[in-house]
């Protein structure tokens, strides 16, 4: 693995330690970004917002609250698309609009706005007004359905749009922001900014878990969002969060990330969307607590099969030695696990890869990409024989006919091998810079919290520490596969503890009492109120340039 460092400069003190960190991260305006406005006062445009479409979105939503008519809102079922729905239904029924959420079934519906979706919500509903979240902005087809059964569409959408957009009463979109957080600036102006403000925890939720770069707008509703979550009153998100053993005043993005967001998510994977989304806005204590042990079982049900099926993609990433884009299917495979294979993935081979679950006339594929690749541009040069295809330049998803399947498969990985450089696929670490062994204290982990919250672009720092004396090397958990440090940073140090997850094999390369540079994360470990300092490594090298 390479390593790479953002900046050959070394520190001296902790205002050098920030400024380099602002530098690294082309943060031009430190006065924004520390001190980023509150959603509230974020400006339309600055958000990539079209005024003119949003007032004409407004203008309906009034029309349709004066004369009682009915509302669907079209959401989805990841956590972005599930919280967008709670967002604006939440925010209409405060407005005097009493919508009808619909979340399509992964499986029977497939993914967004489709013709067999809509031909279920206005069989179910007879709506008169669609709003969608998350989801609709390449819905050619569903939206010219919907013009002949005289239905209007207020189109709220990020994914990345076609140059044509899709027949729409008003289409509010910018792919500057998470579905949600368009969503919310879509109601932001219909209700009090109170109302509007108490559902910041939703967007907090869905621009973290939607892994959107945590700048600007974004790092607005990220931050103003985990603040939100420490008071919300929401019972559901209380309620998952003591299901977690979460301390609600301690949320963070670490904690959306592996809490909130998966047992969002595992709804919509293996189970019905629509049960998240009655969690997040239910003040029933009976039904919140039964969902919120649906929602649980259900993520466990998840990380099992992710596991089960894990093996099996490994076997086949292996066979794709020399190809620059990896392609895995099986009729094993659930449609509601294929993204975090495909996540996995990349992160073991650092190349982008599809994922296929098979089945007998079609199959769907999710992708994801490193850096470098928009993977959804790169795919739009095959959409001609795919039945469906979206996404973001990180992450798409698209389906085809399995008669189709194999030459597209083909040609995906044939112009890879060109398009797509032996540079581009290389492993990397990124390390912020080298940092002095005098600096590492719980001070500087509280100067690298000022940068938080964390996230996409918004990476937690890492660290290379040079010249580390080894005090003990072991392995530790159930199965041995982690490491277990302490080292001396220099000669006046106390001891310090330093773990590397699925590291153990690093033992026997390890020779107490030498010297070595580290790479990782500095942070602060609570236990029983108790703060220590410690380091989480992701390399270890006697020198400064190989790992």
């Amino acid at each position: 693995m390479k390593w790479q460092y953002l900046s050959d400069e070394i520190p001296q003190s902790f205002d050098e330690v920030k400024t380099l960190l602002a530098k690294n991260r082309n943060i031009t305006n430190l006065e924004n970004f520390f001190f980023p406005k509150h959603p509230s006062e974020l400006a339309l445009e600055a958000c990539g917002l079209n005024v003119a479409e949003l007032q004409t979105a407004h203008d309906r939503l009034a029309e349709a609250k004066k004369t009682g008519e009915t509302v669907v809102i079209f959401g989805d079922y990841d956590a972005d698309g599930i919280t967008a729905s709670a967002i604006v239904w939440l925010a209409l029924k405060e407005y005097g609009i009493v919508a009808k959420p619909f979340i399509p079934l992964r499986d029977k519906h497939g993914y967004g706005l489709s013709v067999g979706a809509l031909e279920e919500v206005i069989e179910t509903h007879n709506p008169s007004l669609i709003v969608t979240v998350d989801n609709g902005i390449v819905a050619h087809e569903a939206a010219d359905f919907l013009v002949a059964q005289n239905i209007d569409l207020i189109l709220t959408d990020h994914h990345q749009p076609e140059e044509l957009l899709p027949t729409a009463t008003a289409v509010v979109h910018s792919t500057q922001l998470c579905g949600a957080s368009v969503g919310w600036m879509l109601i932001r102006d219909l209700v009090k900014t109170e109302f509007a403000n108490s559902l910041l925890d939703l967007a907090g939720i869905a621009t973290i878990a939607d892994q959107v770069p945590l700048f600007h707008a974004n790092r607005s509703f990220a931050r103003y969002g985990i603040e939100a979550l420490r008071t919300t009153q929401r019972r559901g998100i209380i309620s998952l969060l003591k299901a977690a053993g979460s301390l609600q005043a301690e949320v963070d993005s670490t904690t959306v990330g592996f809490v909130l967001a998966p047992r969002i998510n595992a709804m919509g994977r293996l189970a019905h969307g629509m049960d998240a989304l009655r969690l997040l806005c239910s003040n029933n204590p009976q039904q919140v607590a039964e969902l919120t042990e649906v929602l649980t079982s259900t993520n466990s049900e998840r990380q099992e099969l992710t596991r089960e099926l894990y093996d099996l993609a490994i076997q086949q990433a292996k066979e794709q030695e020399d190809q620059h884009m990896l392609v895995i299917s099986s009729d094993q495979f659930h449609e509601g696990i294929i993204g975090l294979l495909a996540g996995r993935l990349v992160e073991k081979f650092s190349k982008p890869a599809i994922v296929l679950a098979v089945s007998e006339h079609t199959a769907k594929a999710s992708v994801r990409s490193v850096p470098g690749v928009h993977i959804t541009n790169y795919l739009r040069n095959f959409k001609d024989r795919m039945t469906s295809l979206g996404g973001h330049p990180m992450a798409a998803g698209f389906g085809v006919e399995l008669i189709k399947l194999e030459k597209l498969i083909t040609d995906i990985q044939t112009a890879a091998l060109t398009e797509i450089s032996k540079e581009m696929l290389e492993a990397t670490l990124t390390i912020e810079f080298q940092i002095p062994a005098e600096l590492v204290s719980l001070d500087l982990v509280d100067v690298l919290d000022s940068f938080a919250p964390f996230g996409s672009g918004n990476d937690y720092p890492v660290f290379a520490i040079h010249e580390v004396k080894l005090l003990t090397a072991k392995t530790m958990g159930k199965d041995g596969s982690h490491l277990l440090l302490t080292v001396q940073l220099h000669e006046d140090a106390p001891a310090l503890k330093v773990i590397g997850w699925r590291q153990a094999f690093r033992v026997p390369k390890l020779e107490v009492g030498k010297s070595y540079t580290l790479v990782g994360v500095i942070e602060k470990n609570v236990w029983k109120n108790r703060a220590s300092l410690q380091m989480v490594i992701m390399g270890v090298s006697e020198s400064t340039t190989t790992d």
